[in-house]
């Protein structure tokens, strides 16, 4: 366990904040996008949730990266968490009439996640170095595997076992109480003021330069957020829809995260700079391929082997091109002093992706709204991350090592 000790007590603090942000994630974000079907049964109407969302997130990132600029990035976080916990809070006062307002909901959870994850990137950047930062991306993941082992669980059981919208309202409350206690532990991370103007522009301009690595890093994150736009809520709703019940839902994320939790501690473990790229091409195809017999027939069996698989193959996809993103960031002294536009604009791409599958999503589900509908395209995102693979590559060696 000598690779813990690579570790700080600053980066214990902000993985124990993460840990309880996935924590409180894992136990409701799911079920909320369960919670507004069984309402109405729209899948148009969740599409619209999950769009405000992230078209939030962008919006929110520009903002959240002027105050984390100007003020201080740990106020921005302690912002985000708590305007997480109001999101819930919002949910348990609507209750049932959640439904009418699905924009407006989506959009104050986006702000919310706008705030926290722009300074949690941010923060893992100046906390972590090159030694140290799969030691890091591993122990992260395995904390978020952990969550997502342990609290869908909860969250299933509760549900199945009381009234379900009493069930409902029980995991929002436990969520906000966790939240808050988030906020709480934020306070032991230290303040963090930057220097300089923001320069957002600037960083905009080099994303578009194909000689310079950032231009790879925002074509790979691109692709990253076409298959996440639909992947991140439709996965878990067509294991409620094959089996219409929360438990099962709960188990399917619990058996998924112990696979994602093996995979993370190889991954920090083992993971090397130089096996990056390979670890990469790999979880692409195999992400991919995963997906076909799922399409060909839709049960519980082959969406369970499907989302085994993918939490198995996904951290090898995910960590090192997080890790690569960082690199290349603090490739240069220019570049580390402008980290927070770096990941601003980051963000902007891999929100616009998540914008555009989205946007495909709610046109063939206005037309057609029965599932199978989906499956083209479903196919297609079910390999659009060879893009990113593609991308990645040609970042250069040299901002790796």
């Amino acid at each position: 366990m000598n690779f813990l000790k690579k570790l700080n007590r600053e980066a214990w603090v902000l993985l124990s904040v993460s840990g309880l942000h996935a924590f409180s994630f894992s136990l409701s974000n799911a079920f909320v996008n369960v919670f507004l079907w069984k309402i109405n049964q729209s899948l148009f109407q969740i599409g619209l949730y999950n769009f405000a969302n992230y078209f939030a997130i962008a919006l929110t990132f520009i903002l959240a990266g002027w105050i984390t600029k100007k003020v201080d990035r740990v106020i921005s976080i302690r912002i985000g968490v708590a305007l997480q916990a109001l999101f819930y809070l919002t949910v348990l006062i609507l209750d049932t009439k959640a439904v009418d307002y699905v924009v407006l909901l989506g959009f104050f959870l986006g702000l919310g996640n706008g705030f926290f994850w722009m300074s949690y990137n941010v923060l893992y950047f100046e906390i972590s170095e090159r030694d140290n930062r799969d030691v890091m991306n591993g122990i992260s993941g395995f904390i978020t595997s952990l969550s997502g082992m342990v609290a869908p669980l909860i969250s299933g059981f509760i549900i199945t076992k009381v009234n379900h919208f009493l069930g409902y309202r029980i995991i929002f409350g436990i969520s906000l109480g966790i939240f808050v206690l988030s906020v709480i532990v934020s306070f032991w991370l230290k303040l963090r003021k930057s220097e300089g103007s923001f320069q957002l522009g600037k960083v905009i301009a080099i994303s578009f330069k194909p000689k310079s690595n950032w231009f790879w890093v925002q074509l790979a994150t691109l692709f990253q957020g076409l298959r996440e736009g639909i992947f991140l809520f439709l996965t878990g709703l067509l294991v409620y829809f094959i089996t219409k019940n929360e438990l099962t839902l709960g188990s399917y994320y619990t058996a998924a995260s112990v696979v994602s939790l093996i995979s993370y501690l190889l991954l920090g473990r083992y993971l090397r700079p130089a096996w990056r790229i390979h670890a990469m091409l790999i979880a692409t195809i195999m992400m991919g391929l995963l997906i076909i017999p799922f399409l060909i027939y839709w049960n519980i069996w082959t969406v369970m082997i499907y989302g085994v698989g993918l939490y198995l193959f996904y951290p090898f996809y995910y960590a090192p091109l997080t890790s690569i993103t960082y690199d290349v960031i603090g490739e240069h002294k220019e570049a580390v002093e402008l980290r927070v536009e770096y990941v601003v604009t980051k963000e902007l791409v891999l929100n616009f992706g998540r914008l555009i599958s989205l946007c495909i999503f709610l046109i063939i589900i206005s037309k057609s709204p029965h599932i199978t509908s989906l499956k083209p395209m479903l196919l297609c995102l079910g390999f659009i991350q060879i893009g990113t693979w593609l991308a990645a590559r040609k970042v250069s060696p040299i901002a790796q090592k």
